[in-house]
């Protein structure tokens, strides 16, 4: 399994808050079966911090080398949590981004938490710009209409749903609202989100697989990342449900 979106790396933003910490997080992911991570860092004027690229490099080189220590075998790729804001606008001017897997024009991004007025004119902005979006746990954006993410979803947008949604970890209404995006054909990878080593993965995993099956499961959180990684077409990144029962 590949991960595109867990807090990992240590002392940058909400995620890890040491490399204890984060070597306990690789361990977590390693046993749910992911074999490759690419750890996001909140990048932006979110609540969730804003880490510097240049460190964050940094971080993941020293972390990679901790993990080859501790025999933990997990591959680390470059990504980053864009929070949608001005700010994002300015640096993608300046080429201050961080693409899945570092390269490419697929950008992991994250809308506000508090209201935004509209935004799929805010979201078809970033698309004029070049890039492909994979909007991070769309389920948990209280004012996000379901008609508004079929829109995004029809103009290319791609989702990312929390495993951790499916087992309630993050209220009722979101677990109810990933029910229906995927079962709707709306979403399209699933990832941990994990901030620290979390116990509740293996039942997440269980729950999503009882739900959709051992391909959907794949489909989410192995294949449709990898092919994000590989500068896949929107088109080529169909909806797990597409792998499931």
């Amino acid at each position: 399994m590949l991960d595109l979106h867990c807090h990992l790396l240590p002392g940058l933003d909400d995620g890890a808050t040491s490399m204890d910490t984060a070597v306990e997080m690789a361990r977590v992911l390693v046993e749910v079966g992911v074999v490759s991570a690419a750890p996001s860092p909140h990048l932006g004027s979110g609540p969730g911090g804003d880490a510097g690229l240049p460190q964050a490099a940094a971080t993941r080189e020293l972390l990679r080398g901790r993990l080859q220590e501790e025999g933990i075998d997990l591959e680390l790729l470059p990504n980053a949590e864009h929070h949608v804001c001005p700010l994002l606008f300015e640096r993608i001017a300046k080429g201050a981004v961080v693409p899945l897997g570092g390269e490419g024009k697929w950008l992991l991004v994250e809308l506000p938490w508090a209201p935004l007025a509209n935004p799929e004119a805010v979201l078809f902005r970033l698309q004029t710009l070049g890039y492909r979006l994979l909007l991070a746990h769309p389920e948990r954006y209280s004012y996000l209409e379901e008609a508004t993410l079929e829109r995004l979803v029809e103009r290319g947008v791609r989702t990312q749903l929390e495993l951790g949604s499916w087992i309630g970890v993050y209220g009722r209404r979101a677990r109810a609202r990933a029910c229906r995006f995927g079962d709707r054909g709306m979403a399209h990878v699933v990832a941990t989100d994990l901030h620290r080593p979390e116990e509740w993965l293996g039942k997440a995993r269980q729950v999503f697989e009882k739900r959709y099956g051992a391909t959907a499961l794949k489909l989410g959180w192995s294949i449709n990342p990898r092919r994000l990684i590989g500068q896949a077409t929107p088109d080529e990144i169909p909806c797990f449900l597409e792998g499931g029962n």
